[in-house]
């Protein structure tokens, strides 16, 4: 069950690239290290292939009978045994987090208590400099809308990416401007429709092809002058 709850909540995080980027970023994360599930448990894979804000990782999740601690200590025994290398731990409640980093790859181990031990997450990346980052998309997004996470996804042939972006705007006006846009871009609107349970949002459902789209548009929790947009984009 937790691990279940871990990869819905993951599914959510979706990507498309072109094919080219597509192969490239799976030939990065082929060599990336690929940790086992720790001891008197097991792991599952959340995603193979993904970039989060352009930096290409990959992700698992785990459950394991051990605690926290326990889960910790075994993966920085097994790090250091790597060689003389970065390794540091930190809490972010309920979070007992292991970071490592070498010359090559980053890895990062998040871990919390169940009642049947532990469950958390061993991502990893490669070691890339901020310069070789960006964030970019090709779903169309009118101006204004800026960017503020992009996850994207290479996983299995499914090609899908989830963005979050925020706007100064209304949520009305940017519908209508996601709305207008898609449709010049050859998308079709399938459904619009207020939120049921956000006051001055709304939703948007569009299609090209093979390509499907749900758009989330609603007042900014943080910010409630401005506009946040979260778009799923699935293309296969």
């Amino acid at each position: 069950m937790p691990i279940q709850i871990l990869r819905i909540g993951a599914v959510l995080l979706v990507l498309l690239v072109l094919p080219a980027n597509a192969e490239r970023l799976a030939r990065t994360t082929a060599h990336l290290p690929d940790l086992a599930a720790p001891p008197n448990g097991s792991a599952q894979w959340i995603a193979r292939s993904m970039r989060m804000n352009g930096l290409p990782m990959t992700l698992k999740a785990f459950e394991s009978r051990l605690s926290p601690d326990a889960v910790l200590n075994h993966y920085e025994s097994q790090l250091k045994s790597l060689g003389s290398h970065d390794v540091r731990r930190s809490m972010n409640s309920p979070w007992r987090v292991l970071m490592f980093k070498s010359h090559d790859h980053f890895v990062t181990v998040h871990a919390r208590p169940v009642a049947a031990g532990s469950e958390g997450t061993i991502l990893v990346s490669p070691a890339l400099g901020p310069d070789a980052l960006r964030l970019h998309t090709e779903f169309p997004r009118p101006p204004g809308a800026r960017i503020v996470n992009l996850q994207q996804y290479d996983d299995a042939g499914i090609q899908s990416e989830h963005i979050s972006l925020s706007s100064d705007r209304t949520p009305f006006a940017e519908a209508q401007a996601f709305s207008q846009l898609l449709i010049t871009s050859g998308w079709n609107i399938i459904d619009t429709r207020p939120t049921q349970q956000v006051h001055r949002g709304f939703v948007l459902e569009a299609q090209r092809q093979s390509e499907q789209a749900l758009l989330v548009i609603l007042p900014d929790a943080a910010r409630p002058a401005n506009t946040a947009v979260v778009i799923t984009w699935k293309k296969s």
